[in-house]
């Protein structure tokens, strides 16, 4: 049996009508491309429910977890079931605004690529920062300044042309797609991440196996995720720990694996 093209592989967590649309989008955006849909549901359904909802979704790839262990454990069980040549993770919050073929032709005809991302707008359709630098110390207390002090809702970088593909440090976890060889040679995500900070490190470990992260904004998605950690709450500490997880592996201000800025795209 051939492979598919892709798989898209989404997390779920009592987002069942959200689903629904982000599935339909998905279909369309394939077009005349291979593709599966995997669904990792970490909302610990009864049988009873799952039964349900495998009927429901009876063209979907179900795995229902036994736990919630967080988004990174749940995307790698959904990642461990897929077929696809590239594997797409995908939010449940997030729809395909636009056609994938283009965004699967690249990384085609671009080996050294091991993640690419979208452009991301949000439900107004303003822009958001879906690509971003390394996030040393310096930079998190800047970025966390402007949000929650100047309550900014994006933060560009200056000087970025995010209109332009190009090379970048990392990508958010929203919407991205990978090759399988990167997936293969990292093991997916950190699982001792719950939430936070997983995709940021799958991208600098992705870079170290000598893989390149490319921003596409010649493909665009809707992603409606809200920031749960923008207040004082039990969010804002789960933020901060997987934050300081990541400086322990690869450094609190710097000794990042460096991009390919000049190549040209």
């Amino acid at each position: 049996m051939t492979a598919p093209d892709i798989s898209f592989v989404i997390l779920e967590y009592f987002s069942l009508e959200e689903l629904k649309k982000c599935i339909s989008s998905l279909r369309k955006s394939a077009g005349s491309l291979g593709y599966e849909i995997v669904v990792s549901s970490n909302s610990v359904y009864n049988r009873n429910k799952q039964e349900v909802i495998i009927k429901d979704f009876d063209d979907v790839k179900w795995v229902f977890n036994e736990k919630n262990g967080g988004f990174a454990c749940g995307m790698n069980c959904g990642m461990d079931r897929a077929n696809g040549r590239y594997l797409a993770i995908v939010n449940s919050d997030s729809s395909l605004i636009t056609g994938l073929a283009e965004m699967i032709s690249f990384m085609d005809e671009h080996e050294e690529v091991g993640v690419i991302g979208p452009q991301i707008v949000d439900n107004d359709g303003l822009l958001q920062d879906s690509c971003r630098p390394y996030l040393n110390v310096p930079r998190f207390l800047r970025r966390q300044l402007k949000r929650v002090i100047l309550r900014d809702k994006n933060l560009y970088e200056k000087n970025f042309d995010y209109s332009r593909v190009q090379s970048v440090d990392w990508v958010i976890g929203a919407f991205l797609v990978a090759r399988r060889q990167a997936y293969k040679l990292t093991n997916g995500f950190d699982p001792e991440y719950f939430m936070y900070a997983e995709d940021l490190d799958w991208c600098t470990r992705i870079r170290e196996k000598g893989f390149e992260i490319i921003y596409f904004p010649r493909m665009k998605v809707l992603y409606r995720g809200t920031r749960h950690a923008r207040s004082l709450n039990k969010y804002t500490w789960m933020f901060v720990r997987s934050h300081v997880r990541y400086w322990k592996k690869f450094g609190f201000f710097s000794g990042y694996p460096e991009r390919m800025r000049t190549r040209e795209y």
